[in-house]
């Protein structure tokens, strides 16, 4: 009986969620360059990195051309740098225990490519990254 004293019909069956979604949210971050960028994955929400590495490879592992994250992907066609592109690609999650670690080893990526390619770093891109995360 409900609280107004009428009566409920009761399921034949439990009922259970076989999918989810996620409500994606844009964050305050973003970048215009490759500095920018690397500068961002510095102090950017964890939640932000797991949204662009996990979560993409989550929602996108059945596509066999492109990138499994969304930091190479957006090297690749925004900035036009296929050799950042593929050193950010070839980070396989699967790897990383802690998002930290994950973070250290993006940042250490772009590092390097900045030390070797410095006017690359303030190109601009043809459109900005923007850091997203989904809430759970």
């Amino acid at each position: 009986m409900s609280t107004d004293g009428t009566n409920l019909r009761k399921a034949g069956k439990p009922f259970y969620f076989n999918t989810s979604e996620h409500l994606l949210r844009i964050g305050r971050q973003k970048a215009a360059t490759i500095s920018e960028l690397w500068q961002a994955l510095q102090t950017c929400p964890d939640d932000s990195i797991f949204q662009h590495t996990f979560r993409t490879l989550q929602e996108h592992h059945f596509i066999r051309q492109g990138f499994s994250n969304d930091f190479a992907h957006w090297c690749l066609s925004a900035c036009n740098e296929p050799v950042l592109a593929e050193q950010l690609a070839s980070v396989d999650v699967r790897e990383f225990t802690t998002i930290d670690g994950l973070r250290r080893r993006m940042v250490g990526i772009l590092d390097e490519f900045l030390q070797q390619h410095p006017r690359s770093g303030s190109k601009p891109a043809h459109e900005p990254f923007y850091f997203c995360a989904a809430d759970i």
